[in-house]
């Protein structure tokens, strides 16, 4: 198993993933009617930019991102009470954080915990501490927090900058 040799906290990093999803979700609350879409599209899309040089692929994080937002929004809306309580903010998260685990797993050890870090970053944002900018705020530092230990555990040797 490929350990990273450095064992400080990348501040930087998560700086720059607290940045980018409450970024993302600020922006998103701009698209009236599907602003909880956009956000997560939005957020998807600065968190690749993150992402870069960190991950094999990082456009498929887009991808992922996107799926997984509009799925959960499904599942909110069509089969939840689509308020946003608990339940819902949990249901979104994990449904986020699945998608997102896919690109992880062939990419780092322990991807697993990805999910159950999603769900409780979007958890906290969503239900716990709502806001226009504490919501991304939150699920930024703790799925930030998260994801920086994990990219200390990858499987495969990470991409070279150019």
């Amino acid at each position: 198993m490929a350990v990273s040799k450095t064992l400080t906290f990348d501040w930087a990093f998560l700086f720059q993933w607290m940045v980018a999803t409450t970024l993302g979700w600020i922006l998103g609350g701009f698209f009236a009617g599907l602003s909880l879409v956009a956000s997560g599209i939005l957020i998807g899309i600065l968190q690749w930019l993150v992402l870069q040089r960190r991950i094999q692929h990082p456009w498929r994080w887009v991808a992922a991102s996107a799926a997984g937002w509009v799925t959960g929004y499904l599942v909110v809306v069509l089969g939840l009470s689509g308020g946003f309580e608990v339940l819902d903010s949990i249901v979104l998260g994990l449904a986020v954080g699945i998608a997102q685990w896919i690109v992880l797993k062939p990419e780092l050890h322990w991807a697993g915990w990805w999910i159950p870090f999603s769900a409780m970053g979007w958890f906290t944002g969503l239900s716990l501490l709502p806001g226009f900018f504490l919501t991304g705020t939150m699920a930024g530092v703790l799925t930030g927090v998260a994801l920086e230990i994990l990219l200390r555990f990858p499987k495969l040797t990470p991409p070279r900058s150019h």
